[in-house]
């Protein structure tokens, strides 16, 4: 894996999902604590997003299994599952090995905002619970993107060599694209302190290296109200760069999409989302009492755009077009 080292100065504030990349860290962080620790039996997992205007989810059950098991994780099968949002009790069917639905289908009911929820899974003798609120939607109004005329020259280097003192390098070229995202809070009255946010640029092609990561700024999880006020000052704005790379310090910049995702959750989400990727833990911080995974209410917003050479200035949204999630 090459990684680049920037030579040039990165962008202004070049500083340091959806579902299935938030709840992937789940799996693989659990799998890397059964490498470490044997186990003496079954744990489960569970993992539940409940989002906010949209049908009830899916809750997912796994089993993490002993070392010495042929697998790591497997199906959490015939459990009874119970998902309360406010004063309404949905039970659940297993549809799935292990992927439990609500019994008669999803439907056209959908998930109402700024209501307590709650999950009650019973499996194996055993009673794992989670709680949570859902939030208020999050609506992405405008997107700005900034391209430069030129790329910039980077040191490229073989990071997966950390045994070795002589690793290999080579320059390389690439494009720093800064993205300004800009979202509503009128929906938050009064002021909401416990609100977090995981703001993301997922582009059609990056360097996928940590030293990139350290460097520029493709994701970033915060308290909300941490975030820059935008011109207006009726919402929030946050900045994210990523890189793009290319031949030569004359190659133009390829056409390609990258779509900005915004999800809004409590301190649970947040906890979670910023220790999947944690190298020092085990697993990620679970909110669910007598288990380990993640059940949550959340509220997501997504919005693609096309990026080629000639791409700088913002796409103004109409949240009158958008009644719901755009997905790219």
């Amino acid at each position: 894996m090459r990684a680049p080292l920037l030579r040039a100065s990165p962008p202004r504030r070049a500083r340091p999902l959806v579902l299935g990349l938030i709840a992937a860290g789940l799996v693989l962080g659990l799998g890397r604590c059964d490498l470490t620790e044997p186990v003496d039996r079954d744990e489960l997992v569970v993992e539940a997003f409940v989002e906010t205007g949209r049908p009830l989810p899916p809750v997912r059950l796994r089993r993490v299994l002993p070392l010495t098991a042929p697998a790591d994780t497997a199906p959490a099968r015939g459990a009874d599952v119970r998902l309360t949002l406010g004063d309404t009790t949905v039970p659940y069917e297993e549809a799935q090995p292990g992927r439990y639905e609500p019994e008669g289908g999803r439907g056209s009911w959908t998930v109402p905002p700024r209501v307590p929820l709650s999950l009650t899974v019973r499996w194996q003798g055993e009673t794992a619970t989670a709680r949570g609120r859902t939030p208020p939607p999050i609506r992405i109004r405008e997107v700005c993107v900034r391209v430069p005329d030129e790329p910039v020259a980077a040191i490229l280097v073989d990071s997966l060599r950390r045994d070795s003192l002589d690793i290999p390098a080579e320059e390389g070229f690439l494009y720093p694209i800064e993205v300004t995202t800009t979202w509503t809070t009128d929906n938050l009255t009064p002021p909401d302190t416990a609100s977090w946010v995981r703001a993301e640029l997922q582009p059609t092609a990056q360097f996928s290296s940590t030293v990139v990561s350290f460097f520029l700024q493709p994701a970033e999880v915060r308290r909300e109200q941490t975030f820059d006020p935008a011109t207006n000052r009726t919402g929030r704005r946050w900045t994210g760069v990523y890189a793009f790379p290319v031949d030569s310090a004359r190659a133009p910049l390829p056409r390609h999409r990258v779509a900005t995702t915004l999800v809004r959750g409590d301190t649970a989400f947040a906890a979670f989302a910023t220790s999947r990727t944690d190298p020092d833990r085990r697993e990620p911080v679970s909110n669910v009492q007598g288990a380990v995974g993640i059940a949550t209410g959340i509220a997501l917003d997504s919005l693609g755009r096309p990026v080629g050479p000639e791409t700088s200035g913002c796409t103004v949204v109409n949240p009158a077009s958008r009644p719901g999630v755009s997905h790219p």
